[in-house]
């Protein structure tokens, strides 16, 4: 197993070392909500950086990004209202289908990590110990399409968390507390 790891990162380091890398901005408008039944939709920001790593001379890239996102619900069972900020990093492997010279569709799909930052629920017996409540760590996947347009893109991108964050026995919900995502914005390649 170690030597398969050891083999992927090494492709991986060389596709980066020849391959010229094109680096990118975005910020987006989020709409989430947990798994369980009574979740309503809560509006937050999504801003990320990353770069697009081309594998070879095809129209394939590799898209490792840095995350902040902002999860959780405007009301729903035990947590009421609550927002989780999110560092998370998404892994994914993506497509280009060129147009023009300057116009195109990227299409992409990965799994993707994240750790809870902080956290806030208006449920007072929740805020003061919400991570010993849920789950700090979250895990799943994400996928995405970008319109590019010269150095400028608007993308849709969806999370669809796979990691049950139940962490304390008291909450019995009977289901598992997952987390899903969407987010429509704009951002800059250079």
């Amino acid at each position: 197993m170690k030597k398969l790891i050891t083999a992927v990162l090494m492709i991986l380091l060389t596709t980066y070392v020849y391959a010229q890398p094109i680096c990118f901005a975005k910020v987006a408008a989020q709409y989430s909500n947990f798994s369980s039944d009574g979740s309503e939709s809560m509006l937050g920001i999504r801003g990320a950086i990353g770069s697009y790593v081309p594998l070879g001379q095809s129209s394939f890239y590799f898209q490792p990004q840095l995350v902040y996102a902002q999860k959780g619900q405007d009301a729903g069972k035990f947590l009421d209202k609550c927002k989780i900020h999110y560092a998370e990093v998404p892994l994914n492997i993506g497509a280009l289908i060129k147009f023009t010279r300057n116009i195109g569709l990227g299409l992409m799909v990965g799994p993707y990590v994240s750790v809870g930052v902080a956290g806030k629920s208006d449920n007072p017996e929740m805020t003061e110990d919400l991570f010993n409540k849920i789950s700090r760590f979250d895990a799943g996947l994400n996928a995405g399409i970008q319109f590019h347009i010269w150095k400028i893109f608007v993308f849709a991108d969806y999370d669809w968390g796979m990691r049950n964050l139940m962490h304390s026995p008291d909450l019995e919900l009977g289901e598992n507390l997952t987390t899903r995502a969407g987010a429509i914005g704009i951002g800059f390649a250079y």
